[in-house]
């Protein structure tokens, strides 16, 4: 018999605003659907939209991909209807996404204390909640929530899933004990049959560089601005993503309008996950200066795009200078992000196709293998 496992997403395809939770999920029910029965609670429109998606049924279950999907409206998502649709659901285990999500992950938690909901067994996902930079962000908030959740015991029976022995580090920290905590890496879409091209062509003095993600403060788009005030040389900036936070997005502006003549910035708009490793494929060199990532699906797609990567060290992906595929830089070392910025510009065609390709290489040989899905399997089998 399949386990049957409900999820509550928030946010799932086609949105494309929540940037990695999104693909977290879709790539674990397309390399578990054959052993694992999933349905998937989410939302009907994408973060920040006022309208639902265009062409989707909502309030009833659906087949979306490999799953069953119920797409329902926020407003509608009282206390009793979320017991409603977790008691309703046939499942073994409920998966939830967020320790943060205070209608899909906190109400859940507390309605199962309570005893208000049936499932026997929680796995809650953090998705790089309890990093160093997320939780620097609107941290009194966050450390209130932590402290209640400990003093009322709400999480004391949970297994938590996390995506790296980094995150496993970052949940022992605030909640003890490894007992309750299982690694299994974040999967992959399958990129086996994927062969290696790369139509930009790189000369000495010149380099295009591209950022893709939410534009919010803990992606630190604007500190990947500052940086380009110290290179010399000819350099094309291209942003991709949905501007998350209007304000720090003005701040960036304001940035970007200081840069020298040298420097081009773009804009772009959001993007479809779809075009994003063909988006990578035109660009020499993805810059990401993150203040922290469970995972980073962006990183694994930059590589299968062939474009060498330049991140922070608050990632899982490093030692990538040894891997001669990019570089994970110490958040702090504005120095560093700029020499290697620097000798990017300066690299030959010769010079970047060494590294481009290795890049490409080594996103194969670090996307999705036959021991990451069973590790993941018997993330719910062992349960």
């Amino acid at each position: 018999m399949k386990k049957k496992v409900l999820i509550l997403a928030g946010y799932y395809t086609p949105g494309i605003k929540a940037g990695g939770p999104i693909q977290s999920i879709k790539n674990l029910v397309d390399n578990l659907s054959d052993r694992v029965d999933f349905k998937i609670v989410a939302l009907d429109r994408d973060k920040g939209d006022e309208s639902p998606y265009p062409n989707i049924i909502t309030d009833k279950w659906v087949e979306v991909g490999n799953a069953q999907v119920y797409y329902v409206n926020q407003a509608t998502l009282n206390w009793g209807r979320i017991r409603q649709l977790i008691n309703e659901a046939d499942h073994d285990i409920l998966y939830l996404n967020s320790f943060f999500d205070y209608k899909l992950s906190i109400i859940p938690i507390i309605l199962r204390k309570i005893n208000l909901i049936r499932p026997k067994l929680t796995i809650l996902a953090p998705r790089g909640n309890f990093s160093i930079g997320a939780l620097g962000l609107k941290s009194k908030k966050k450390n209130l929530l932590i402290k209640v959740s400990k003093i009322l015991n709400l999480h004391n029976d949970v297994v938590w899933h996390a995506t790296a022995q980094e995150e496993q580090k970052d949940i022992e920290l605030i909640f003890g004990g490894k007992e309750n905590i299982r690694v299994a890496n974040n999967l992959t879409a399958n990129y086996s049959e994927l062969e290696y091209e790369k139509a930009i062509k790189k000369n000495n003095g010149e380099l295009s560089i591209v950022f893709i993600s939410r534009i919010h403060p803990k992606k630190n788009l604007l500190k990947a601005i500052e940086y380009l005030n110290h290179i010399n040389g000819t350099v094309y900036f291209n942003i991709y993503g949905p501007i998350e936070d209007k304000e720090y997005w003005a701040k960036c502006n304001e940035k970007i309008g200081e840069l020298p003549k040298n420097i081009t910035v773009s804009y772009k708009g959001p993007i479809d996950h779809d075009k994003v490793i063909e988006i990578f494929k035109k660009h020499h060199v993805f810059l990401f200066p993150t203040l922290g990532e469970n995972y980073g699906h962006v990183i694994s797609e930059a590589l299968i795009g062939g474009s060498p990567v330049i991140i922070s060290d608050q990632t899982p992906w490093r030692e990538l200078e040894t891997f001669q595929v990019g570089w994970d830089i110490k958040l702090n070392d504005e120095e560093k992000f700029i020499e290697v910025l620097q000798r990017c510009v300066n690299l030959t065609q010769y010079e970047y196709e060494l590294l481009s390709r290795q890049s490409f290489k080594y996103g194969k040989e670090t996307a999705n293998n036959e021991k990451g899905k069973e590790y993941t399997f018997k993330l719910f089998e062992d349960l």
